[in-house]
């Protein structure tokens, strides 16, 4: 397996030679180079890169015998602007993104279908997680918004999202650029908290002005919040389980529901209209959906499962979303649509903010 620095213009991709490293230039169709063909997948970057591949990607190049190459990114949105940019040839085969980007992919029609003829496993999801992937997209994984807080600084967790704007921990929270899911997530969060909504966030801009000259830092990546936790900056602030359950295992840092309520973040897989490995592509969805995967995933990673018979520890339900049963209940899911038609219109609105 294979990881590239950025996303190669053309791909190259790197092949050990006589104990050294010879850069290839790749084109060809579907299945060339031998074997049982390769991959490229497109997904995130840091921690989440190296996990992906000791729990995923190697196991899944060691089953099949395809060749993985992981190129990483830092959000979502970068891999689908990469397929919109080139009309659904943009040099990898799978991207790992939100049903945001799914449900844009379905309008633009710049996704290859995905249905349980191509990826059997499909017949195996929760209906209401087929139901978000429009066809053209696999879920596989529910990830919570969830307050990550200093233990050293709260002699207990903290009890609401408005923690954030309390003089004497305003200065260390974090406000995730919208850029990012979790800055999306954040601001619905902060319209519900404003007596606004999903469909009504103008309220939380008020509140965002009231905390925008006090921040800690306003980051656009996720990756960005550790070095605030390592040197003790960060008071509290949100942050997604999956990255909130690794960082409360080597920080003094610990994350909590608070009693609002939070949101969930779909995590979903595409495969490009243009993708030359289609066939493996999809022998890779079908994989991630397999219980067995999605169980060991969900451990490693903190997420939800979201294909059925999956059992996880009794203890893992307690802070992380268990199935897609939890949806709409504990959690609440905004309407991807409705996210895509207005998240640049709050773009321009966070400019104005906050730069």
């Amino acid at each position: 397996m294979t990881q590239a620095l950025r996303r190669p213009r053309p791909r190259w991709f790197v092949l050990p030679v006589l104990g050294g490293l010879l850069l290839t230039a790749c084109g060809g169709g579907e299945g060339t180079g031998g074997g049982a063909g390769r991959l490229v997948i497109d997904g995130y970057g840091a921690e989440y890169a190296k996990l992906w591949m000791e729990v995923v990607g190697k196991p899944f190049e060691a089953e099949t015998g395809i060749e993985v190459e992981y190129i990483p990114e830092g959000a979502a949105a970068e891999a689908y602007t990469a397929i919109r940019a080139t009309r659904g040839e943009p040099g990898f085969d799978v991207g790992i993104m939100t049903s945001w980007e799914i449900a844009q992919g379905r309008e633009d029609r710049l996704l290859a279908p995905v249905t349980p003829a191509q990826v059997p496993n499909v017949a195996n999801a929760y209906p209401q997680l087929v139901k978000a992937a429009g066809g053209v997209g696999a879920i596989h994984e529910l990830q919570q918004v969830v307050l990550m807080y200093d233990k050293k600084k709260f002699d207990k967790p903290p009890t609401s999202w408005n923690v954030a704007w309390d003089p004497k921990y305003r200065g260390g929270t974090l406000a995730w650029h919208p850029s990012n899911a979790l800055g999306v997530l954040q601001l619905l969060i902060t319209a519900d908290l404003a007596g606004g909504d999903a469909s009504n966030v103008e309220p939380a801009w008020t509140k965002y002005e009231e905390l925008a000259p006090h921040l800690l830092a306003s980051p656009s990546q996720s990756a960005e919040a550790v070095p605030y936790m390592e040197q003790g900056k960060a008071s509290a602030f949100p942050y997604f389980d999956g990255r909130a359950a690794i960082y409360a295992k080597t920080t003094h840092y610990d994350f909590t529901v608070p009693q609002e309520g939070t949101y969930a973040l779909l995590g979903a897989l595409g495969v490009p209209v243009g993708a030359k490995n289609k066939k493996n592509a999809y022998k890779f969805l079908d994989f991630w959906l397999r219980p067995d995967v999605q169980a060991r995933w969900a451990q490693r990673y903190n997420v939800g499962p979201t294909v059925r018979g999956v059992e996880l520890p009794a203890e893992f339900a307690d802070k992380h979303v268990s199935s897609a049963d939890d949806l709409g209940t504990k959690v609440k899911v905004p309407d991807a649509d409705a996210v895509n038609a207005n998240r640049g219109a709050w773009l321009k609105r966070w400019q104005r903010t906050f730069d």
